[in-house]
């Protein structure tokens, strides 16, 4: 997630001045990677689409269950937030960890969109979002939104778009041309996302919106 701390107002700086004082967390930013790399080739390899249904669903019901156990138990809570110190953010403590988020859009992927969809979906999500929170930090100077800069979104774009022509051709099925103009659908759709939907987690926004734009796109096809 791109972005600057919460502690500093947006309003107070310029238009093309960010300051960036939040540290990247590289630990986060390889799990969030690793965790749709195993979602991506679960999805990719395993030929049941009812047993991706159910994978999907048996994560979600234990990613909620811990959700509803750590506030049932704060002993669960103070220990999970040790756990997973290196990857989780502060506010996590209190609020519906990005996990869990991340969970609930696979059973949504699973449910509704095609399998290159939830392919390219998963691949913006783990690569492109960690690279635009990055590049938005250390570089980005023009605030469009929300703490999300310029260049940030540019990198997410871009990145985006190269990472689900991977996934769309690791899926099959498409011509180049298609294959090209689908992933930048995938990189634009997932990076509106990001930039707009900031109430909702961008776990939870981002595989949808690109999982929705590229199901809708293909089912054009025919």
């Amino acid at each position: 997630m791109q972005g600057v701390p919460g502690d500093l107002d947006l309003r107070d700086l310029a238009p093309t001045a960010v300051e960036i004082r939040r540290p990247t967390n590289y630990a986060r930013s390889l799990f969030h990677c690793c965790a749709a790399a195993v979602g991506l080739f679960t999805v990719a390899f395993l030929p049941s689409h009812t047993g991706i249904l159910l994978i999907a669903i048996a994560f979600a019901i234990y990613a909620w269950s811990m959700e509803v156990g750590r506030r049932v138990w704060p002993r669960l809570n103070d220990w999970l937030m040790r756990a997973y110190s290196r990857v989780s953010h502060p506010h996590e403590r209190y609020r519906v960890n990005s996990a869990t988020w991340y969970a609930t859009a696979l059973v949504f992927l699973a449910l509704f969109a095609t399998r290159p969809a939830t392919m390219a979906a998963l691949a913006v999500l783990g690569v492109a979002d960690p690279v635009a929170g990055i590049v938005g930090r250390r570089w980005g100077t023009h605030v469009l939104r929300a703490g999300r800069s310029l260049e940030g979104t540019l990198a997410f774009v871009v990145t985006g778009s190269v990472v689900a022509a991977l996934a769309l051709l690791l899926a099959g099925g498409l011509a180049p041309g298609q294959v090209a103009g689908f992933a930048l659908l995938a990189g634009i759709s997932g990076a509106v996302a990001e930039l707009f939907a900031t109430r909702l987690d961008d776990n939870l926004t981002i595989p949808l919106a690109v999982g929705a734009s590229l199901t809708a796109a293909t089912s054009l096809l025919g």
